[in-house]
């Protein structure tokens, strides 16, 4: 796996990310089950992978708490992006007030 800098942050992603809109999402994917996903996630890490991304609407949500349950143990391996702004009941507010801190650990 090739990894390129993520901007002027000093962190290094994969060139192959993990796109996770079907993980969770019955409707447009299909039967894939939770172990299922999470050994997807799990082999895209063993396979190099390190950039992940997702949106609270992916599978009205499922997506988010399947990537969660992937990388219980394994947080400190990736990077996640997400969307801000759609919503897991299918709506958009793009509303500053709605962004939650996160306070980077080093």
């Amino acid at each position: 796996m090739k990894y390129r800098p993520l901007g002027n942050t000093g962190i290094r992603v994969s060139e192959v990310g993990f796109g996770s809109w079907q993980l969770g999402n019955r409707k447009d994917w299909g039967g894939m089950n939770d172990d299922q996903a999470i050994k997807l996630v799990h082999e895209a890490i063993n396979q190099g992978c390190n950039f992940f991304d997702t949106a609270p609407n992916y599978g009205l949500g499922k997506s988010e708490e399947l990537l969660g349950k992937a990388l219980v143990s394994k947080r400190d391996q990736v990077i996640i992006n997400t969307k801000f702004g759609h919503h897991s009941n299918n709506t958009q507010n793009f509303d500053v007030s709605l962004l939650r801190r996160f306070d980077i650990i080093a």
